[in-house]
């Protein structure tokens, strides 16, 4: 990509050669933009096959894409497109996607002890809980959380419908009447 921009800088504008080299960009972005969805499409189908409740956390991707450092990242791993593809899979399957609130503190919740700890900097990997003083792993730990609040929800919306009635595809936890996220 970086070679066929530095050749299209060098293309005299007007040119049937810059011409040709913008086909070559454009035939780039759309061969990128094809596998990353290819592999997005994978992903989630083989996601909602292999289980019945899916629990994702909704965070503020267009916040977090004004951040310097994460912003290319972000913007490659296509969040949204992942979110959006698994919804409409969730539904076709038959399955329950469960949308933790972005305000749950998962990361700082100790998994161990339920202790939520001061907020932490991204620069922080692991750290120790100050109650039970288990050490934790900052990604492992909020995916303990973000899963047990998931399922927590899960069943808090299925044990409220009338026996036989199936849960919906998606729950939102910011949709649930009195239902606290500090738990």
């Amino acid at each position: 990509m970086a070679r066929l921009q530095r050749e299209l800088h060098r293309k005299k504008k007007g040119s049937s050669n810059r011409g040709k080299a913008r086909e070559k960009i454009a035939k780039l972005y759309a061969l990128i933009s094809d596998v990353r969805e290819d592999g997005l499409d994978q992903l989630t189908t083989r996601l909602v096959r292999e289980n019945q409740v899916l629990v994702v956390e909704d965070l503020a991707i267009a916040n977090l894409l004004r951040s310097p450092r994460l912003s290319q990242s972000i913007a490659d791993a296509a969040w949204g497109q992942l979110l959006g593809m698994l919804r409409y899979k969730a539904e076709w399957y038959g399955r329950t996607l469960v949308i933790v609130d972005r305000f749950f503190p998962s990361t700082r919740r100790c998994s161990a002890c339920h202790t939520k700890g001061e907020r932490l900097a991204l620069s922080v990997r692991a750290w120790t809980c100050a109650k039970c003083g288990a050490t934790h792993d900052r990604d492992e730990n909020a995916a303990v959380n973000l899963r047990d609040e998931g399922l927590r929800l899960y069943w808090l919306v299925a044990m409220a419908l009338p026996p036989g009635r199936v849960p919906p595809s998606v729950i939102r936890a910011s949709e649930l009447p009195d239902c606290s996220t500090t738990s």
